[in-house]
């Protein structure tokens, strides 16, 4: 199960005496900013603006060391993450969605400034698509770049469509915690990623999940098995909760992005419990910034602080070391203060599942033993929502109650059109 209540409560009571958690969370973060670099700026193609970019990060220009790649829907705003050893950007219009260069496919090429590896960051990256006018002669040959999913750098080793049961070692209770105290370490491991439990089938839509802090796909053990699979296909996401949620958000986009180039599904829902509500609504505002995602018909949120969580602010305040999340969810947040600056995508209805059973020993405030009913009920998120429904669960049961399962099911059934 989503263990929030232990990933928050539990640890922050416990942090100050869990020394080795702390050591490793701070080497993890001093590697993080020593390894990687953040790229941001707009990509344009005037040959086929809607048509799908991808954009290679290399250390030369052979295509022999790729360090990573991201696959946008079209021209427009685009950010990833690359090695402070990357050096050039390659770009390419993948009209055949083979996941290959092609010398007839529009394709541009951007060096990256020497202080890109002292700034950690480059922004206003402005460059263009163009058809090639001249030999191909120099131009990269990097194979298939899906495949580069079998390495083992950490930008490289996303999982996904991976298909694995949701009893898989990966998904245990302690790899779920060192997401939380090691996320570089957990993504360098390979368990970062967008995983099947089928074969992906074009007959059925998918129904990702996104779990909470200290989570795994596992949490939705119960709830999957009351789906129709005749209809759906289950999709979990796995991420590492220790992040800054406008960075997963955004991991969100990208893993999604090159999902629908491989496998071009034209429906999707989207359901999540707890803080992954989110990274989930992080998500759907990038969706809307670049004009994206048409394929999502429908989110559902269960339990989630959309107004955040008031025991992160011990970790600000107390911690020798700040967990990234916790800067997120402290109320009044710079990411919770821009979380509803966009509305939902259009077409998109938002179901808000709220849970008020309060089990907790050491509150009487209203909610459900974890999150206090006010921060799932923030007046912007029910601004936006479709529909309200309340549950008499606390945090964790309300993945198990045969309730939910029901108004879930009636949710996907009436926006499903398959």
């Amino acid at each position: 199960m989503s263990l929030f209540k232990i990933g928050l409560l539990a640890v922050m009571s416990m942090m100050l005496a869990s020394c080795g958690n702390l050591l490793s969370l701070r080497d993890d973060l001093i590697q993080t900013k020593n390894s990687f670099i953040r790229l941001s700026g707009e990509i344009d193609s005037p040959f086929c603006s809607a048509c799908p970019i991808i954009v290679v990060a290399m250390g030369d220009r052979s295509g022999k060391d790729i360090h990573a790649y991201r696959v946008f829907e079209g021209s427009g705003s685009f950010q990833m993450n690359a090695l402070v050893t990357t050096h050039h950007l390659f770009a390419f219009n993948d009209l055949n969605n083979d996941f290959e260069y092609q010398p007839d496919e529009p394709s541009g090429w951007y060096d990256l400034p020497a202080s890109a590896a002292f700034t950690g960051r480059v922004d206003r990256i402005d460059f263009d698509i163009k058809p090639l006018a001249v030999d191909a002669t120099g131009w990269p040959a990097m194979g298939n770049l899906f495949d580069l999913r079998k390495g083992h750098s950490a930008l490289l080793s996303t999982q996904l469509g991976l298909k694995v049961g949701l009893d898989d070692a990966r998904f245990d209770p302690d790899l779920a915690t060192l997401g939380m105290w090691q996320p570089l370490h957990f993504a360098r491991q390979g368990y970062v990623g967008i995983y099947f439990v089928e074969e992906y089938s074009p007959e059925k839509t998918p129904v990702l999940f996104v779990h909470g802090i200290n989570g795994s796909p596992r949490d939705f053990a119960v709830m999957v098995a009351k789906l129709d699979h005749k209809k759906f296909q289950p999709w979990f996401m796995y991420y590492p909760t220790g992040l800054d949620l406008r960075v997963l958000g955004d991991g969100m986009f990208g893993m999604l992005s090159e999902l629908n180039h491989r496998y071009p599904f034209i429906h999707l829902h989207i359901v999540a419990h707890s803080m992954g509500g989110l990274v989930a609504r992080s998500y759907l505002s990038g969706c809307v910034r670049d004009d994206h995602c048409e394929y999502v018909r429908s989110f559902t949120s269960i339990s989630t602080p959309f107004g955040g969580q008031p025991e992160a602010k011990n970790g600000l305040d107390y911690s020798p070391v700040v967990m990234p999340v916790w800067k997120s969810i402290v109320p009044g947040s710079r990411f919770l203060q821009g979380l509803f600056r966009r509305p939902m995508p259009s077409g998109v209805p938002h179901y808000l599942l709220f849970s008020y059973l309060n089990t907790s020993v050491t509150s009487f405030a209203s909610g459900d033993g974890t999150i206090m009913l006010n921060s799932q009920l923030r007046p912007e998120a029910q601004a936006q929502a479709t529909a309200l429904r309340g549950f008499d669960e606390d945090h964790l049961s309300v993945l198990t109650e045969d309730a939910v399962f029901a108004y879930l099911n009636g949710v996907l059934a009436m926006h499903d059109p398959k």
